[in-house]
């Protein structure tokens, strides 16, 4: 079974197929290791990464290409990338699409916002005319090689227009040939539920997973009661990474002296395994025999 089918049928379950994000071939073995099925790229996540930057549009295609084609060959999970607002027109959105899926990635999120576009749970978004973006999902169907490619239409409508014509955008979204639509920051466990019974596909929530979002927090079981397909965790690595090394710099920095942390640290030996190093040193003894 190809990746893009096992995420598809994931989807399709739509029992909230929880997805965090990733920035680097690092972070995706460790949500593997933890046992998900599937990682998301987070957009927000690799411009903080790669450049100290905030999710505003300044990566470029290129960047993200460069991103999933390192994390796609590092984990045997589904990764799906980040694809803006498609990087242009509907035109543009096409050869995006072909290019992700060529790096690797099982799937591919696609977003209404005007360009330069925002991270989602940002002040001051602008969306696209709605035909505009059936235009990029048309695009993006009509592009992918394995028709099970997941093509994830995201919805910032309810920033700009509300929770309806959100709900409007989204269907449409779906009649146009998306396989889910990702209605982002709706502000309550009533929004998700009404966003829910009145979309006629499967819906994508993002969780954000730091603090701070627009989306309060809530669980799996609770989301999943709902019928939520898929649950985005965008911040989570990146978050959890931040307060660590933060910590561990801050005691470095001031005392010199990490041994008060020993404990909260990953070993070498732990880092190397998960970096696959045990299985490349037996590789090498096979070459040389």
């Amino acid at each position: 079974m190809s990746k893009c089918k096992a995420l598809h049928d994931l989807i399709e379950a739509r029992a909230a197929l929880p997805v965090p994000g990733v920035y680097d071939a690092f972070s995706a073995r460790l949500v593997e290791a933890a046992g998900f099925k599937a990682c998301q790229v987070s957009g927000f996540a690799v411009a903080a990464a790669a450049l100290g930057l905030p999710d505003i549009g300044i990566l470029s295609l290129r960047d993200q290409i460069n991103v999933v084609q390192a994390i796609a060959n590092a984990v045997n999970i589904p990764v799906m990338a980040d694809g803006d607002t498609g990087f242009g027109n509907a035109l543009n959105t096409y050869h995006t699409v072909r290019l992700l899926e060529a790096a690797g990635a099982a799937g591919v999120n696609i977003e209404d916002q005007t360009f330069p576009k925002r991270c989602g749970h940002m002040d001051d978004k602008c969306v696209v005319p709605m035909e505009e973006m059936l235009q990029k999902v048309r695009a993006g169907v009509a592009a992918r090689r394995d028709p099970h490619f997941v093509i994830n239409a995201r919805t910032d409508a309810i920033a700009t227009e509300g929770i309806a014509a959100a709900i409007e955008r989204a269907n449409a979204y779906l009649e146009a040939g998306a396989t889910l639509v990702f209605v982002e920051a709706p502000e309550s466990y009533d929004d998700i539920a009404h966003i829910v019974r009145s979309i006629r596909g499967p819906v994508s929530i993002n969780m954000l997973g730091a603090p701070g979002g627009k989306t309060p927090p809530m669980t799996l079981t609770e989301l999943r009661a709902l019928g939520v397909a898929r649950v985005s965790f965008p911040g989570v690595t990146l978050a959890s990474a931040g307060a660590a090394m933060h910590r561990a710099l801050s005691i470095l920095a001031e005392s010199g002296d990490l041994s008060r942390i020993t404990n909260e640290l990953m070993s070498f030996s732990e880092a190397t395994e998960l970096l696959g190093l045990p299985a490349d040193r037996s590789r090498e003894r096979a070459f040389a025999s």
